[in-house]
């Protein structure tokens, strides 16, 4: 199943609407999760629209979610760390499978270079998706076309029993037309090599280097004269040397070495052709290195007690060739504030950022069937995505921490119980969280982020708190498997600046845009036979906040909006319903290929979930819209076969 999807079904893990990319976790925005593909940084997790995850679940090993208590070799985001690992290849023998669907195709292949030493693996994904827009009511994206494909390649060798060397690749690419003008295109590209060294049973290391480029370009020539392509780049490298050592049988110890260079290119713009007058301009890039040191401990106090205490330190330098601004701390930020210029030339180190990041967590086993968990831990962040929520493109900047953007700082409580009830068959939990955040981003009103030279002029420092109840009731195992889950959660955050102009609402709390305090979500997955299987998953959430327009003014032949107060009004509640049914084929171990079918039916009650509402002047009144993205069924069928 599709990762992203898999955990949306998991309590405190929400995400905004159909066509948003990425997830909110526990209050947080997207930006706050770190989501770690071979170990490297993925900075757009999804496909199409967020229908697809960028990550193919067919090669998947495993996936780990933290929430909270997160390790302390995770560093660098404040909400929670999604670690993927994709599988080896198989090192006995060649095997893989393949499938096809009306909207994607998809093929794993795998097998040994040298029988028992070397295995690779091979995995791609495409789509031919653009008649699903002819299902759309809405005009404009009915004439839309959307595509994508991605790429997945690792090699794995045994050198020897104490060193094993693996080499890791994954590309993605998506591009997607509105309304036969503007066209979107992003790309993920990671390279990672690593290697696993055993000193001794008790003691061994994990060396890895990693690359993570990701960018994106819009770019329009239906009118040749004003043809033009913007790009936004961010380019990541990491070295990281983990090492795991056993002093006893109830003693773990986690340590090592973290080191992230950064090089962001915030905006450039240049014209497409020769008959095009755009002119071209670039905003500086960006550059940064943030090393970390961290230790864990890992130890049982008793047989019903285990706790985790970690430390990480962590350190951002920021570099030149940079030229900032100074303003007079009187004032706002502004044109005619500004009193002094600082020129830093290449790798001249203009601002630093440091401090500790506690983690710490216990685990208290209260019976054979039930436990209690407590954990708290301070994150970091030094990249900032800035974005607009509501828009469907991939338009958004990130901006690394500089001379006048703090890095986001967290910190986190969390409980929960759990306990195995009737005999073990089923699991129930409760846990509660608070979460405190300082340095958080917004902007003023009317804010262009788009070659943006001198962003933080519209910014506005906020705080933010978050705080939740997340409960669930869930059968894994059985012909008949089924889970209930229910969030109960709020994020608020309020401005903290000096001056009327960059105070929201007066300063007072409201609503983060990602705030929707009740999600529920069914899963139920029903056995019939060896070869029949049947799945319905139903997710319920309240509608995210939006500010509406409440009032207009005419002043001569201009006409003024008035807004209500920042995110006032929420959108209707969001509800769908997801149905499949698997019919595998013939089972036999005998037979070269395996094939199985699957047949789906997207958002199954036809209901048009508001996905956002934009205003539009007709003849001096203002007029609302609500754009829904898939707002009736969609049904699909796959044929798949493994060989």
């Amino acid at each position: 199943s599709d990762i992203i999807k898999s955990i949306l079904l998991i309590p405190g893990v929400q995400s905004v609407g159909e066509g948003s990319a990425g997830f909110n976790v526990r209050g947080g925005s997207a930006d706050q999760n770190l989501i770690l593909l071979y170990g490297a940084p993925v900075y757009n997790s999804s496909h199409f629209f967020g229908f697809f995850s960028a990550v193919n679940s067919d090669i998947i090993k495993d996936v780990t979610l933290y929430k909270g208590g997160i390790p302390s070799r995770y560093g660098g985001r404040l909400s929670s760390v999604l670690d993927i690992m994709p599988r080896e290849g198989n090192r006995r023998e060649f095997i893989g499978n393949a499938g096809i669907s009306p909207i994607t195709t998809h093929v794993v292949v795998e097998g040994p270079i040298k029988r028992d030493t070397i295995s690779y693996i091979l995995a791609g994904r495409t789509t031919y998706s653009n008649w699903i827009f002819g299902l759309i009511d809405n005009p404009a994206l009915k004439n839309s076309r959307a595509s994508f494909y991605d790429f997945n390649a690792r090699i794995s060798y045994d050198m020897n029993k104490n060193n094993k060397i693996d080499l890791s690749a994954y590309y993605s690419k998506d591009a997607f037309r509105f309304n036969s003008d503007t066209t979107y295109k992003y790309e993920n590209n990671i390279v990672n090599l690593k290697w696993r060294h055993f000193f001794s049973s008790r003691f061994f290391t994990a060396l890895s280097v990693n690359n993570s480029f990701y960018n994106y370009d819009i770019s329009s020539e239906r009118v040749r004269e004003e043809a033009f392509v913007l790009e936004h780049r961010i380019n990541s490298t990491n070295f990281k040397a983990d090492f795991n050592w056993y002093p006893g049988s109830r003693n773990e110890v986690n340590f090592g070495m973290d080191l992230n260079r950064y090089e962001v290119l915030p905006g450039s713009y240049k014209p497409v052709g020769d008959s095009s007058i755009v002119q071209p301009e670039i905003i500086s890039r960006q550059r940064a290195l943030e090393p970390a040191l961290y230790i864990e401990d890992k130890f049982i106090v008793t047989d019903q007690l285990s706790v985790n205490a970690g430390l990480r330190l962590s350190s951002y330098f920021a570099f030149g060739p940079q030229t900032i601004l100074i303003y007079d701390p009187e004032y706002t930020k502004s044109v005619s504030s500004v009193i002094d210029t600082l020129n830093y030339g290449n790798l001249n180190n203009y601002k630093t950022y440091a401090g500790p990041e506690f983690r710490l967590s216990a685990n208290w086993r209260l019976n054979d069937n039930s436990s209690f968990k407590v954990n708290y831990n301070r994150t970091r962040q030094y990249l900032h995505l800035l974005s607009n929520t509501i828009s469907i493109s991939p338009s958004d900047t990130w901006k690394l921490s500089d001379y006048h953007l703090k890095p986001q700082v967290g910190d986190q409580f969390a409980a929960g119980y759990y306990r195995m009830l009737n005999k073990n068959k089923i699991e129930a939990s409760a846990e509660i969280y608070y979460k405190r955040i300082n340095n958080l981003v917004d902007f003023k009103g009317g804010t262009n982020l788009i070659m943006n030279t001198y962003i933080e002029r519209d910014l506005v420092n906020m705080e933010g708190k978050a705080y939740g109840l997340e409960l669930l009731l869930k059968k894994p195992e059985g012909r008949l498997r089924w889970s209930i889950g229910y969030t109960y959660s709020r994020t608020l955050i309020r401005s903290t600046g000096d001056f009327n102009e960059e105070r929201i609402n007066s300063g007072n709390w409201f609503p983060a845009n990602y705030d929707k305090p009740h999600d529920l979500v069914l899963t139920l997955n029903y056995l019939y036979s060896r070869r029949i299987s049947f799945s319905a998953n139903y997710t319920y959430s309240s509608g995210r906040p939006v500010t509406y327009p409440v009032a207009s003014y005419k002043i001569g032949d201009i006409v003024l909006t008035h807004y209500s107060d920042r995110n006032k009004y929420r959108l209707p509640y969001y509800s769908r319903l997801d149905l499949s049914l698997t019919v595998n084929g013939n089972l036999k171990s005998r037979k070269i290929a395996h094939p199985h079918w699957i047949f789906s039916l997207y958002n199954a009650l036809g209901r048009e979930n508001v996905y956002s509402v934009y205003f539009r002047n007709d003849k001096n009144v203002v007029k609302g819209y609500m754009l829904s993205v898939f707002g009736r069924p969609i049904p699909s069928v796959s044929f798949n076969f493994d060989f």
